[in-house]
């Protein structure tokens, strides 16, 4: 067995692959006939100058707070696990499982409350759009309530990582050694980008760190939230878990900036100038030590962040 394949037997078994899929009602429809309107007041030659969708639902805080909420399910899950491939699978740690699916839950839970609330009032909204979009509202546009709580969902799916193992084909020898090695390929190449997504977000979050801890030359201070030591602490945490390839570079980057913040509080920082330029010469020198694998234009992006 190659070291490779050993790699990803390893893998396979410290983590798995995760879906999440999240369907919701988006209450928009495009009007032609509105659309019809504007290209020929506007003298186009073309029906297909503009595109007009309406909100059906213009001033509606119950569907906006599904809308905002399924946004902040995506980002929790996507802090919980790693990248994967093209087709939003993504990399979970089994180390991870229990408060990924603890989260997941919890957001299951809440997103089901939502659904009600938004469903409990639909009809009384639809009367409310009719006086909101005036001569643009159509009642046939508005599907029974039935069918709009078909069109929400919320579902996770786990499945295990596969191994070259798994190519079990009466082929020939030859062929399906074509197919293991392809597929080791692949699956390498995957993990070291699941592994740059890690460094990735220990980058950001130092290098945000080093910008906001600046004194600069006439004394005037960056000012910085408490998010910025609490967000380094929690991925100190969380890298514990996510670094499935167990890459020493990267442990040993995670611990020096844990010890950089041991008994650090934000107040700190604030109040005690020495504390405050001691705390950003070990993050530089954390930030100096690694080869963080970026190029300029990543580093321009993370300075952004």
């Amino acid at each position: 067995m190659t070291t490779q394949t050993s790699t990803i037997a390893g893998i396979a078994r410290a983590a798995m692959l995760v879906n999440l899929n999240i369907s919701v009602y988006s209450g928009r429809k495009q009007d032609k006939r509105t659309q019809d309107e504007i290209t020929t007041s506007k003298g186009s030659g073309s029906k297909r100058a503009a595109s007009v969708y309406k909100n059906l639902f213009a001033e509606c805080k119950e569907l906006d707070d599904i809308t905002k909420f399924q946004a902040r399910v995506r980002a929790e899950h996507y802090r919980l696990t790693m990248p994967w491939d093209d087709t939003g699978t993504r990399l979970l740690p089994t180390q991870a499982l229990m408060e990924y699916k603890a989260t997941l839950n919890r957001y299951s839970a809440e997103f089901d409350r939502l659904v009600e609330a938004f469903l409990d009032k639909y009809d009384t909204l639809v009367a409310a759009a009719a006086f909101q979009l005036g001569t643009l509202f159509e009642r046939s546009e508005y599907p029974l309530r039935g069918h709009v709580a078909r069109r929400f969902s919320f579902d996770t799916t786990m499945m295990p990582l596969p191994t070259s193992g798994d190519f079990r084909l009466d082929i020939e020898a030859e062929v399906q050694q074509e197919l293991i090695d392809q597929y080791e390929t692949r699956v390498a190449r995957q993990l070291a980008a699941a592994n740059q997504d890690a460094w990735r977000r220990l980058h950001e979050v130092l290098t945000r760190m080093s910008t906001r801890l600046t004194v600069h030359e006439d004394g005037k201070k960056s000012v910085f939230r408490d998010t910025t030591v609490t967000n380094a602490e929690e991925l100190c945490d969380l890298l514990t878990k996510l670094n499935v390839t167990n890459d020493p570079a990267l442990e040993k980057a995670r611990q020096q900036l844990e010890a950089a913040l041991q008994g650090i509080t934000p107040k700190d920082l604030r109040e005690s100038e020495g504390t405050r330029t001691l705390t950003k010469q070990k993050v530089d020198t954390i930030l100096s030590a690694f080869d963080w694998g970026m190029t300029d234009d990543d580093n321009e992006e993370s300075i952004e962040a």
